[in-house]
């Protein structure tokens, strides 16, 4: 549990957002954390706002339930966590995050309207959201996801400073559940909602709608806090790709991320905000593999990142400051 007091401290200058990326987006972003606490002498559950998608809303709602940052390290490469941290995990209940089938799905489309809505006006037909549209409904359920971060949260909404994307299906809007101005839903339904992977797992029904993966169309979403009250914004992007030549047969998809990235990473700073990208390189790249669902490979990614992570903090002073900002 976080001190009391602790929310009212928060200095709401720092921006954080977390994209998605699989059980390896996931370790990314536990070393990326990770680092700028140790390196950087800034905490992550201090963030103005904390913006999650698919995986990156794991890490983003367990930041804003009070876990510290070197315990989703630590967590990650199989090490003892600190009390605060372990109370906090041991709110989650054995099994809570065993996933099943569901019944057999149909093999119809997940949303015909949005296919004839993009088929009118093909200017609307991103990619992400014909696929997501086109695919049957997945089979696998998001309720293990939706218990389990329930129960970390002890069935609160954390934060008010906590922002998680989802794509509905009914019109191929991504909604970022949180924002200021409407209530948001149950904390487990939006985690779920945010993760659910077209074509993998059932969309998730929330006040009637149907969601699937917050990712869909934008594997961050970094400019929805373009109107957040933040100077800085660290963006931690698993799936794009820091720089350097590699041989891995992901970089060319991963290239097409970055640039997605830094198109949202431009309209953020002519918005006035700093921003500070995180993105795998080549040693990172190795230890994820080409699946980010490849279950065993959390611990050897965590610590690329973290070695990575804090060179690049080390090399630059306005990193290193965050922590007396």
């Amino acid at each position: 549990m976080l001190k009391p007091g602790y929310e009212e401290a928060v200095h709401m200058r720092i921006g954080l957002v977390l994209g998605g990326g699989g059980l390896t987006g996931g370790a990314f972003h536990a070393g990326v954390v990770a680092a700028l606490a140790e390196a950087g002498g800034w905490d992550a559950r201090t963030a103005g706002v904390l913006l999650g998608t698919s995986a990156g809303s794991i890490t983003a709602t367990s930041l804003a339930a009070g876990m510290p940052p070197a315990d989703l390290a630590a967590r990650a490469l199989g090490q003892e966590l600190s009390p605060a941290g372990a109370a906090i995990l041991a709110r989650v209940s054995p099994g809570a995050r065993e996933f099943a089938a569901s019944e057999a799905a149909s093999r119809a489309p997940a949303s015909p309207d949005l296919l004839r809505a993009m088929a009118r006006d093909p200017l609307q037909a991103h990619p992400g959201k014909v696929v997501a549209a086109a695919l049957p409904e997945g089979r696998i359920s998001t309720a293990p996801i939706a218990r389990s971060m329930g129960e970390l949260c002890t069935g609160s909404w954390p934060s008010t400073r906590l922002r998680l994307t989802a794509f509905r299906l009914s019109d191929g809007q991504t909604v970022v559940f949180g924002r200021p101005g409407a209530p948001p839903p149950p904390i487990g339904s939006a985690v779920a909602a945010s993760c659910a992977i077209p074509g993998y797992f059932t969309p998730v029904n929330i006040d009637g709608e149907r969601y699937v993966d917050g990712g869909t169309t934008s594997a961050c979403n970094a400019d929805a806090v373009m109107h957040e009250d933040v100077d800085v914004v660290i963006v931690s992007a698993p799936m794009a790709i820091h720089s350097g030549v590699t041989l891995a047969p992901d970089v060319p998809w991963r290239r097409v991320m970055r640039r997605q990235v830094d198109r949202e990473i431009t309209r953020l700073r002519a918005a006035g905000k700093d921003v500070f990208l995180f993105a795998p390189g080549k040693a990172e790249i190795s230890a994820m593999g080409p699946n980010p669902m490849a279950p065993g490979r959390e611990a050897a990614v965590t610590a690329a990142t973290v070695e990575a992570a804090t060179a690049r903090i080390a090399a630059d002073s306005r990193l290193r400051d965050l922590g007396g900002s």
